[in-house]
C-alpha cells in the first residue's frame, strides 16, 4: 500500500516538473530575444508608421527618375517699353477724342454762321425793297429791321472770333500730335522692347499718321471758313451801315446801286495770291506729286502728307513749289488751278512747313481736261 501511494506521487511529480520545463524553457532562454526571429509583417500587423519607415530605408525609393522640369515663361511679361505704348496709345486716344470734339463745335459755329448769314440777308433784302419803291424818313419798321439785321451781324463777328479760337487749339492738337510722332520714332529705338511691342509701335504710327491727316483737314476747313468770315464782315459792315444812313434819308443815295444780297463769293485777288501767280519755269523738272481734281472732293491730303515727309527726311530744308495747272483750251480753268492751289497750299502749311518755304506758280497743259496741282521740289 505504501508502495503504491509512493509510486503515485513519483508519477505526479515528473508530470508536474515536464510540463514546467516545456512552459518556461523558451522564456528562459537568455539568447532569445537576440537570435529569435521576428515574424513578418502583413497589413493587418503593420503599425501605423511602417509604411513611411520602410519606404524611407529602401534604396530604390531615394532614386528620383522625374525629367527636368521644361522653362515656362510668366504669363504676363510687362517691359518698360509695353508701358511707354500703353502711355503712348492713351495719349494718342485722348488727341483723337479731342479732335473730334472740336470737328462737332466747328460744324456747329459754321452752321450757325449759315443761318445768321442767311437771315441777314433776308432783312437787308427787305429793307432794299422798301427803299428802292421809297419810304419815309426814319421809318420805324425799317429801323427795326435794320436793328436785327446789325445784330445778326455783330453774332457773326462773335462767330469768327470762336472759330479763331478753334483754329489755336487745332494747332495746340497738331502740335502735340507732331510730338507724339516723334516720340514713337524714339521708342524703336529703346532696348529691351519684345516683338509685340514693336508692333504695336507701327499700328500706333499709322493711326497718328492718319489722325494726321484728318486733323489737317480739319485745320484747312477752319481757315477757309476764317477766311470766308472776315471778307463776309468786312464788306457787311460798310453795307449796313450805309444802309442805316439811307433809312434815315427814305431812300438809297444817289448813285448807289442795290448790291447783291446773296452770300458774295471771295474775289480772286482776295481769297488768295495764288489766283496772281507767276507763270511755272518747268524746263527738265519732274514733279514729286500730282494732283487731279477730276471730281468735287479729292481726298489728297494723306498721300501730299507721305511724299512731303518722304523728302523731308531726305533733305529737312526742301523747299518745295505748288504749281497751278490748268488745261490750255478752258477758260476759266486757270482761276480753279488757282483755288485748288491755294488749298493745297494750306495743307502745307496745317502740316507745319513754313510759308516762306512754300512757292506759288501757275501753267498751262494741252494734255489735260482738268485743272491739276504739280508739287516741285524746289
Amino acid at each position: 500500500m505504501s508502495i503504491l501511494k509512493s509510486l503515485s506521487l513519483a508519477a505526479a511529480l515528473l508530470t508536474f516538473t515536464g510540463c514546467s520545463s516545456s512552459t518556461n524553457s523558451y522564456n528562459d532562454d537568455y539568447f532569445a530575444d537576440d537570435f529569435a526571429m521576428q515574424p513578418a509583417q502583413t497589413e493587418q500587423n503593420r503599425p501605423a508608421s511602417a509604411p513611411a519607415a520602410a519606404k524611407a530605408e529602401s534604396p530604390r525609393a531615394a532614386v528620383n527618375t522625374a525629367a527636368p522640369a521644361a522653362y515656362t515663361p510668366k504669363a504676363q511679361i510687362v517691359s518698360e517699353v509695353s508701358k511707354k505704348v500703353a502711355a503712348i496709345d492713351a495719349k494718342l486716344a485722348q488727341i483723337q477724342e479731342n479732335i473730334g470734339k472740336n470737328t462737332g463745335v466747328f460744324q456747329a459755329l459754321k452752321q450757325k454762321s449759315a443761318e445768321e448769314s442767311r437771315n441777314y440777308y433776308e432783312f437787308v433784302a427787305r429793307i432794299y425793297a422798301r427803299l428802292q419803291n421809297g419810304t419815309t424818313p426814319g421809318n420805324p419798321e425799317l429801323t427795326e429791321m435794320w436793328k436785327q439785321a446789325s445784330a445778326l451781324l455783330t453774332g457773326s463777328d462773335k462767330n469768327m472770333a470762336e472759330t479763331a479760337k478753334l483754329s489755336s487749339e487745332t494747332l495746340r492738337l497738331k502740335n502735340e500730335l507732331d510730338a507724339l510722332l516723334d516720340t514713337i520714332s524714339e521708342t524703336f529705338q529703346i532696348s529691351g522692347a519684345m516683338e509685340i511691342d514693336h508692333e504695336n509701335l507701327k499700328a500706333l504710327e499709322d493711326r497718328a499718321n492718319q489722325t494726321t491727316v484728318s486733323l489737317n483737314r480739319l485745320s484747312s476747313d477752319i481757315a477757309a471758313q476764317i477766311a470766308r468770315q472776315q471778307q463776309y464782315f468786312s464788306t457787311e459792315s460798310q453795307n449796313i451801315n450805309q444802309l442805316g444812313t439811307d433809312i434815315q434819308n427814305g431812300g438809297m443815295s444817289a448813285g448807289r446801286a442795290q448790291p447783291s444780297v446773296s452770300v458774295p463769293a471771295l474775289p480772286a485777288t482776295l481769297m488768295s495770291p495764288a489766283a496772281q501767280l507767276p507763270e511755272a519755269n518747268l524746263a527738265g523738272r519732274r514733279p514729286l506729286m500730282v494732283i487731279r481734281f477730276n471730281k468735287k472732293n479729292v481726298a489728297y491730303e494723306q498721300a501730299l502728307y507721305k511724299a512731303v515727309k518722304a523728302a523731308l527726311d531726305k533733305r529737312p530744308n526742301t523747299v518745295f513749289e505748288v504749281v497751278a495747272v490748268s488745261p490750255a483750251n478752258a477758260k476759266s480753268g486757270e482761276f480753279e488751278a488757282a483755288k485748288n492751289a491755294d488749298a493745297v497750299r494750306n495743307s502745307l502749311t496745317a502740316m507745319g512747313l513754313p510759308d516762306s518755304r512754300i512757292y506759288s506758280s501757275k501753267t498751262k497743259s494741252a494734255s489735260i481736261q482738268t485743272t491739276e496741282v504739280h508739287l516741285y521740289l524746289k
